[in-house]
């Protein structure tokens, strides 16, 4: 249907938003990109901790970012921009006239969304009918931020995964096209089993394209309302001591040992 399909990518400047860009990039030639600033700082990947935390707690806090950077090095390595036409924005300019008028001058047929913060008008607005966010969580259960998370602190390693769905208003709330969960193996940590789901969407994604490219569209499934928003200042550094004090980081393990029981998903598949 789509001879010269034109993409235009949304997103952070992190190595898993630059993955997941680059793998489409190699089979679908991306037509251009809004880059949004995630990265402004050599220490962003490991943040800094609260000041009134206990030592222990402080310790965590540094031992999980530390290794989410670590881990996403291992799986992502090193990863830039592709040659395309780049429109690189902050945060506050998201939303902007700078960005829509970005999007009208590419008018593409397809827009990917990953990292990138909360799109409203008038950006959103002016997205073509088919512009696909993915989120790093199964909705609704597991929506909002840390949702790759918040399933290991609840004993369900079996739900990171994530969710590639129709951008609306509301975070993470419209209709789905597909869901992906990585294989869990033996020795998987926390931040291994979150890379390796962004690794199993970027083989989905160009599934996804083929099927959009030859029928100009998916099948759709409306979100259940039933699951959880998670909010930016739900979690707290003391629920770090589920993973590591009570888990030593072996809840991966421990679930395949059938120590800890969680029910599979039902997943919502396009193939």
């Amino acid at each position: 249907m789509f001879d010269n399909l034109k993409i235009l990518f949304i997103g952070g400047d992190q190595l898993r938003h630059l993955y997941y860009l680059n793998q489409i990039h190699k089979i679908f030639p991306v037509t251009s990109a809004i880059i949004e600033n995630r990265v402004s700082g050599t220490n962003i990947q490991v943040p800094i901790p609260p000041s009134d935390l206990s030592e222990h707690d402080k310790n965590n806090f540094l031992k999980h970012f530390s290794q989410r950077f670590e881990s996403e090095k291992v799986f992502f390595g090193n990863q830039t921009l592709p040659d395309i036409p780049i429109l690189n924005i902050e945060q506050s300019e998201l939303n902007s006239n700078k960005t829509t008028d970005f999007v009208k001058s590419i008018n593409p047929d397809l827009v990917l969304i990953f990292g990138c913060h909360l799109i409203k008008d008038p950006l959103l607005s002016v997205l073509p009918k088919h512009t696909i966010n993915l989120h790093g969580g199964l909705s609704s259960r597991y929506r909002g931020t840390a949702t790759m998370f918040w399933p290991f602190y609840f004993l369900e390693p079996n739900h990171v995964g994530t969710t590639f769905h129709f951008i609306v208003s509301e975070p993470d709330a419209g209709n789905v096209i597909h869901q992906s969960v990585p294989t869990l193996e033996y020795g998987d940590k926390i931040h291994d089993v979150a890379c390796k789901a962004i690794l199993q969407s970027s083989k989905d994604i160009i599934k996804l394209i083929e099927i959009f490219k030859k029928n100009g569209k998916w099948n759709i499934f409306p979100q259940k309302s039933t699951g959880k928003n998670f909010l930016e200042n739900d979690f707290k550094t003391e629920h770090l001591r589920i993973i590591y004090d009570l888990f030593d980081n072996d809840i991966v393990d421990n679930f395949l040992d059938n120590k800890i029981k969680s029910k599979t998903p039902n997943l919502i598949k396009q193939f």
